[in-house]
């Protein structure tokens, strides 16, 4: 699992993951979801991205069942700036995956998971990203 030294949130994270590969039983999907998104900090949109992807990653790997709500993460940052053609998400996620110098280090774990299983979603990653483009749209008209 990840072995991040900062932020606080990612090294909390770090031994959060810790905790759910070595007892998964004990932690509820809700209690492992709000742990994720909770690591998450406000930033610029894109390196937004990079940080979730390095903070989902992982937690795909574990519970492969939440991909679809864990990856909404990055899409709505994404969306927010200002991406509209899901073509583009998987070369986005394997970017993350492979930058020299990332804004948030991915794991080994989260790295093969993005160069391996990442790109095979394309089904899934053009549902969410289309649901979540329709309702930030939607937002959008209603102020």
């Amino acid at each position: 699992m990840p072995t991040w030294t900062s932020p606080p949130q990612l090294v909390a994270l770090a031994a959060f993951y810790a905790r759910a590969q070595a007892h998964p039983e004990t932690i509820s999907d809700a209690v492992f979801l709000e742990h994720v998104k909770n690591a998450h900090w406000p930033t610029n949109c894109w390196s937004y991205v990079e940080a979730s992807f390095a903070i989902i990653a992982p937690a795909c790997l574990l519970r492969p069942h939440l991909t679809a709500e864990l990856i909404a993460l990055p899409f709505d940052a994404m969306i927010a700036g200002g991406l509209d053609d899901a073509g583009q998400v998987i070369a986005l996620g394997l970017a993350c995956a492979t930058r020299e110098a990332p804004y948030v280090e991915v794991s080994e774990e989260g790295r093969r998971w993005l160069t391996q299983v990442w790109p095979g979603l394309d089904e899934l990653v053009e549902t969410v990203f289309q649901a979540r483009l329709q309702a930030a749209l939607a937002d959008d008209d209603e102020e």
